[in-house]
């Protein structure tokens, strides 16, 4: 594919191609052609380049794994661990006039609670196209805390995957729209949200398991009234209501056992 447009472009890695079999980083979600960077004034006369072609990246990351680029349930993004990545041509590629960008789906490296990091995105061996749906990888997806304190999330303690204990697992964040709206339509949607996440006819597991909101306004103080104002942050979880935790995700559980740890 060759440029749209003129100018210098961001130079990505060039990585290694080869079929889906085995073992692999990352997966190809789109090749589009590339665009340069736009200079973006943001509030306070700051300014950053934006990368359009990381824009058009990340929404067929986000498709690609099986969840829509629009708000579900009116208010909800899924929360998950997946990244987006780029990738460009060899030189003699880009010697023969092509100038192109892959889209890579890759997984964060390793779960933000544990002792020891490895470094890079770990490999895994079956695709994850639709993982939201087949569940391929839900522990690495998953986002979950060890404890039951929306601060922790807020202030970015201890956010990783699903592989170790937890007591909460995000399903989704999202916000309140542009008019106020009643706390329990907004319940009763992070409920929905967990029912169709979970793929779980019953995702409270007989009350061991709760779905929870979080309210916040846009400097992260909690809002506690009936009423939720308006472009309020929204956050969904799932959460155990007792001592017991968790120790796999929940994201299409199905009709298998809880993970209980």
């Amino acid at each position: 594919m060759t440029a749209t447009s003129g100018g210098t472009v961001p130079i990505y890695p060039v990585q290694q191609i080869q079929p889906c079999t085995g073992a692999r980083y990352g997966e190809i979600t789109a090749v589009i052609s590339t665009l340069r960077p736009t200079m973006v004034k943001s509030a306070g006369d700051n300014r950053y380049l934006d990368d359009p072609n990381l824009d058009s990246c990340i929404p067929t990351v986000t498709q690609y794994v099986g969840a829509a680029t629009q708000p579900i349930l009116r208010f909800w993004h899924p929360y998950l661990l997946v990244n987006a990545v780029m990738a460009s041509p060899t030189p003699r590629q880009k010697a023969a006039g092509q100038h192109w960008a892959a889209c890579i789906v890759a997984l964060f490296p390793s779960d933000f609670t544990a002792t020891v990091q490895t470094p890079g995105p770990p490999q895994y061996d079956k695709s994850i196209r639709n993982a939201l749906h087949t569940g391929e990888q839900r522990d690495r997806l998953g986002t979950c805390l060890p404890t039951t304190d929306w601060n922790d999330t807020y202030n970015n303690l201890a956010v990783g995957g699903c592989r170790q204990p937890h007591a909460r697992e995000i399903l989704g964040y999202g916000d309140s729209g542009d008019q106020p709206v009643p706390r329990t339509q907004v319940e009763a949607s992070c409920q929905q949200l967990a029912r169709q996440l979970t793929a779980m006819a019953d995702p409270t597991a007989d009350g061991a398991l709760s779905a929870q909101i979080n309210v916040r306004d846009n400097r992260s103080a909690v809002i506690t009234t009936a009423q939720i104002p308006a472009h309020s942050n929204l956050a969904c979880a799932i959460t155990t209501t007792g001592t017991g935790k968790l120790d796999g995700s929940l994201l299409a559980r199905g009709r298998q056992p809880i993970p209980w740890a």
